[in-house]
């Protein structure tokens, strides 16, 4: 569920907003619901990572290539897919990265039950 969330909410906030919203929707999901730091990081990751992947490899089928193989080449890249794979592993990095702070934040500010050792 939190996947399907920040894919959709992320994808809807990027028509208008600059590219770092990628950040502030995974760590505002994980803010606000429970869950581990595995979790949040992968959770994170994939959906931000995939978002950003399949918005590429459309732009690259409908250009033909051109955009992001003439992209690649300002950066040195052999073709536009590593690019775009490339791409999608800083802004899966920066999904992942939010999605766990916005839990350790949680988890910093909204302690769960007390813990007691008994004898």
């Amino acid at each position: 569920m939190n996947f399907l969330i920040i894919l959709v909410v992320t994808a809807l906030l990027q028509i208008f907003a600059p590219w770092w919203v990628v950040a502030i929707v995974p760590f505002l999901v994980f803010l606000i619901r429970q869950t581990n730091a595995a979790n949040a990081f992968w959770t994170g990751f994939a959906a931000v990572g995939l978002l950003w992947m399949a918005y590429g490899f459309y732009l690259h089928f409908i250009s033909d290539g051109a955009m992001s193989d003439r992209i690649a080449g300002i950066f040195s890249l052999p073709n536009g897919i590593l690019l775009l794979l490339v791409s999608a592993l800083v802004g899966g990095l920066t999904g992942g990265l939010a999605g766990l702070s916005g839990q350790l934040v949680r988890r910093l500010f909204i302690s769960g039950p007390s813990r007691s050792i008994s004898l």
